[in-house]
């Protein structure tokens, strides 16, 4: 009899994968593996709050631009009813 099982593709693929899961913890339990994983987050966060100063600083800008040309508009707007009167 022996060990003729150990052959079939389907009893190595659930060793394979038990081996994996028994790996996969040791790695996720590891200090480095928290290390790397607080700097990744701490890293995410202030990509975040550099990109939130940013859209905000657009933003700013956008409006200021949008009121001189409205202010441009409204003065060329004068200039005409000043030219026809």
């Amino acid at each position: 009899m022996g060990f003729k099982f150990f052959k079939d593709a389907r009893v190595l693929s659930f060793i394979g994968g038990a081996a994996a899961v028994i790996c996969f913890k040791k790695i996720i339990e590891s200090q480095k593996a928290h290390d790397v994983c607080v700097s990744g987050v701490a890293k995410g966060m202030q990509l975040f709050t550099e990109a939130k100063a940013t859209a905000v600083n657009i933003k700013e800008e956008a409006e200021d631009i949008c009121k001189e040309a409205r202010s441009t508009i409204a003065d060329e707007e004068k200039d005409e009813v000043q030219d026809r009167s």
